[in-house]
């Protein structure tokens, strides 16, 4: 007898293969000859009857049966006392139990499962104990359900066919007074309460399966009675969990589609019935059971790598989904549009999600581009797009189900929605600024269709779809059709347009924009630049022309400030920022996350090379933009050859009575209408323009020393403001303005007498300011962008004389130094140029007159 459990013990496993495969085999062979005799076409036909709403019902179901098996965890745990949230316990019981009833093996899966998702997270003795005795009790409820089935057999409610398994009937019927002796006479008894409340969740559980099963069978219209299926069901489940082949899949089947036959029901509707049934108690409950597993495992996964495989995969959803609801606008309005052509167009037919025939007329057209400008507010990362984006698939999917109901359209409605509401984490951003990079993305999907609609429709007209070129009648109807059809297009152009503009408007919401204007603020600014000293751009933001963004540190200090102008969703950030240099990293970052909130992309014009690299490192892209060119003062002499023609001229001027000299503000008003005079004849009726410059402005002409040029007769023909740098290093000039009576050279004449008078004054670097364009894109490699820009520096001096301008400043410069445009990956750099010519040349009475109407609602921010 030993030698034979020894022989038992050391080839047991081998033996349980040949024992699962012998079984496999056997089912196998029988489903082959089973299949002979089903014919595809009456499967699909057996499905294609039943009513959506009948589907969702047996699903439904499905789902409340498999959901008792969660007590058999909550249980487990209460009684070792372990501490695990309700989220954890649900989420993992889902997962054990979900795979467990489709990888099948007699249950030992679902040991494995628990004692990875429980064992791991708790120290107790008894948990293997526990758990054992556990999953001896979970299959008391199939055994009641035998003796009922046993006692069917033995009364004769029970067909013959279901007589010849009366042996696993019975075999079942044994196992609750089996275990329940021998749990008592174990030493390490578990309580009779426990006992209990497991075999009732195990009854409960089998409930489930067996109204589950029933109710798959109501939704086919199957007239057959109760008590016949239910002994068959039973006896089916044991012998294919008796045989060990994961979910039971292929000898469960066998038997229950022979048996159903044995009661007159063909073989593709028992298929039917049994596919029903797998799909709302296995396949579903099992997919949602993976999601939950990704989920959980993803949980710890992605902490374990700092969040960022997470970021990735929302990243990506979010794409996907934005793509998934322009693709579903597009669609929607071309079957509504030209629903002929895609009878022949067939790749057009093969792309489209929705049912052939359920989408037509104008709701179509309607839900359509409200689907486009949903996609474009969930693209845009909108919070406010989420609600209007359910509220617009909810409709679609009532209007596909009211057309006609099809299954594969309404699970893509419905998977779309769920995509849609998956994402909403991703949807941060508090308004919704209609780049101009989006409209035209926009533009040419909505021209597009447009074209698709005339050229498609035209070829779907009876008559002209056979014909391989198209006759001049025909685009004499395109062009000019009939009244009727001129007002009905027009209507619904006014009711699409009032929806979507309508949408647009609610995604916009209030517009916010970062930062806080000038006035009022001058104070801050002030701080700012006297503790940490400002830069030859910091007096710009006097002008009271841009937006001021302010940061302040732990201490609650305003210690970096940043000046700004949107243009469209741009915010067109004026050189290098002011203030401590130690802050500029977290100046950076604040001010690109509150943007990115409100739904802009900063631009770092004429920036250095750090605040380029500083920005780079937070996704920015960058180009060099020119170079600045500044003059070493210490070293700057009129003595020698090199400056001999420079020396010249000076000395001609003197003798002709010209005199240079510094004022100190603050001004007079007859000194001020002087300068006015001056600048006015500068001028020539020409606009002001801000920004990167300054302009004639008395409070912004107070604030700093002004250099002027008089004549023999004290008359001022020239002057130019200083901008003063306040670190006692760096000087430069802003305002540079003559009238017609200055002597050619005269502005020669200012900067030589400056840089001396600076020098004088202990200044060590002047600032000529930016040479735009210059050394931009000469090596054969550089990027693409500045190769262009290259371009336009060589051939546009007839717009703007940018070589000029550098030959000009060559004379004096002793160094030149890079400046860049830093700007968001998400920006085309087309866009980012035109927002750059736009903020640079507004005139100043446009920028002060359409300043209130940008920025007037964030006066409190």
């Amino acid at each position: 007898m030993k030698k034979i459990k020894a022989l038992f013990h050391k080839y047991s496993k081998w033996l349980e293969i040949i024992f699962l495969a012998t079984v496999t085999l056997a089912v196998f062979v029988e489903i082959i000859s089973i299949s002979k005799s089903i014919s595809p076409g009456a499967l699909a036909h057996q499905f294609g009857n039943v009513a959506l709403w009948k589907i969702i019902v047996v699903i439904v179901v499905g789902l409340l049966g498999v959901s008792p098996m969660i007590a058999y965890d909550y249980l487990l745990n209460k009684t070792l006392h372990n501490k695990l949230t309700f989220g954890y316990l649900f989420e993992s019981s889902w997962v054990i139990n979900t795979i467990n009833n489709l990888a099948g093996f007699g249950g030992f899966v679902s040991v494995g499962l628990r004692t990875e998702f429980y064992g791991k997270k708790i120290e107790n003795k008894q948990f293997a104990a526990t758990l054992t005795r556990l999953f001896m009790f979970i299959m008391s409820g199939l055994s009641f359900y035998s003796l009922v089935a046993l006692i069917m057999v033995l009364t004769g409610v029970a067909t013959d066919y279901v007589g010849n398994f009366w042996i696993w009937l019975v075999g079942g019927t044994l196992y609750i007074p089996f275990v329940w002796v021998t749990s008592t006479l174990n030493k390490n008894v578990i309580t009779t309460k426990f006992k209990l409340q497991v075999t009732g969740i195990s009854i409960m559980e089998w409930t489930g399966v067996v109204v589950t099963f029933f109710t798959a069978g109501w939704a086919l219209g199957m007239p057959v009675p109760f008590h016949q299926v239910l002994p068959l069901l039973i006896a089916a489940t044991i012998i294919g969990i008796c045989s060990l082949i994961p979910g039971s899949i292929g000898s469960f089947d066998v038997i229950m589609i022979l048996g159903l036959g044995e009661l007159g029901v063909n073989r593709e509707l028992a298929l039917a019935w049994m596919l029903l049934y797998r799909i709302a108690y296995y396949f579903i409950p099992f997919a949602i059971g993976l999601i939950l597993l990704v989920h959980s495992f993803g949980t710890t996964f992605n902490e374990r790598y700092n969040g960022v495989p997470g970021e990735i995969l929302m990243s990506v959803g979010h794409r996907i989904v934005s793509a998934l609801l322009y693709f579903s606008g597009v669609i929607m309005i071309l079957y509504a549009t030209v629903p002929d052509a895609f009878t022949y167009w067939k790749w057009l037919h093969r792309l489209n999600p929705w049912s052939a025939n359920i989408i037509s007329e104008f709701p179509s057209i309607l839900l359509g581009f409200m689907l486009l400008i949903a996609a474009r507010g969930i693209a845009s990362k909108v919070k406010r797009a989420l609600y209007p984006t359910l509220v617009i698939l909810l409709f679609t999917l009532i209007y596909m189900i009211y057309h006609e109901v099809s299954y594969l359209s309404v699970a893509f409605a419905i998977i779309l929605m769920l995509l849609v509401w998956l994402s909403r984490k991703r949807l941060f951003r508090k308004q919704f600024v209609y780049s101009w990079e989006a409209r035209t993305i926009d533009g040419f999907i909505w021209a597009g269709l447009v074209m698709m609609y005339v050229v498609i429709g035209v070829y779907s007209l009876p008559g002209i779809k056979n014909i391989r070129f198209i006759r001049p009648q025909h685009l004499d109807f395109i062009l000019f059709p009939s009244m009727s059809v001129w007002i009905s297009g027009a209507l619904a152009i006014v009711i699409v347009m009032t929806f979507v503009f309508s949408i647009e408007r609610f995604f916009e919401g209030h517009r916010m924009v970062p930062g806080e204007l000038m006035e009022g603020n001058e104070g801050r600014l002030d701080q700012i630049i006297a503790t940490f000293n400002g830069n030859a751009t910091s007096q710009l933001a006097y002008l009271h022309d841009k937006r001021i963004f302010f940061y302040q540190n732990a201490a609650g200090e305003d210690t970096v400030a940043i000046q700004f102008r949107p243009v469209n969703n741009k915010l067109i950030v004026m050189g290098d920022l002011i203030g401590n240099p130690l802050d500029f990293p977290w100046a950076i970052e604040q001010f690109i996350h509150e943007s990115d909130d409100l739904g802009y992309d900063p631009v770092f014009y004429e920036v250095s090379q750090e605040i380029a690299m500083l920005a780079h490192e937070f996704g920015f892209n960058f180009i060099k933009m020119g170079e600045e060119a500044h003059v070493e003062l210490p070293e700057f002499t009129l003595a020698g050859k090199k400056r001999k023609a420079e020396r010249t001229m000076c000395n001609k001027l003197e003798r002709e009575g010209f005199v240079f000299s510094v004022v100190q503000p603050p001004f007079d008003e007859e000194f001020m209408q002087r300068l006015r005079n001056v600048s006015n004849d500068w001028l020539h009726g020409r606009k002001e323009k801000g920004f990167s410059l300054g302009f004639f402005k008395e409070s912004y002409l107070q604030k700093e020393p002004i250099a002027i040029v008089q004549d023999a007769d004290g008359k001022i023909v020239a002057f130019t403001t200083v901008m003063d740098s306040k670190n006692a290093v760096e000087i430069s000039i802003d305002l540079m303005r003559f009238n017609d009576a200055a002597p050619s050279g005269v502005m020669d004449f200012m900067f030589i007498k400056l840089f001396t008078y600076m020098q004088e004054q202990g200044y060590v670097d002047f600032n000529l300011g930016m040479a735009p364009l210059a050394n931009v894109g000469t090596y054969y490699r550089s990027f693409t962008e500045e190769r262009i820009a290259n371009l336009v520096y060589q051939f546009g001096t007839n717009f703007y004389s940018f070589q000029g301008l550098r030959r000009f400043k060559a004379k004096y410069a002793d160094e030149w130094r890079a400046r860049y445009t830093s700007y968001s990956k998400s920006s085309f750099i087309l866009y980012v140029m035109i927002a750059l010519l736009v903020a640079d040349n507004s005139s100043v009475d446009s920028v002060t007159t359409h300043r209130f109407g940008i920025f007037k609602y964030n006066r409190n921010n």
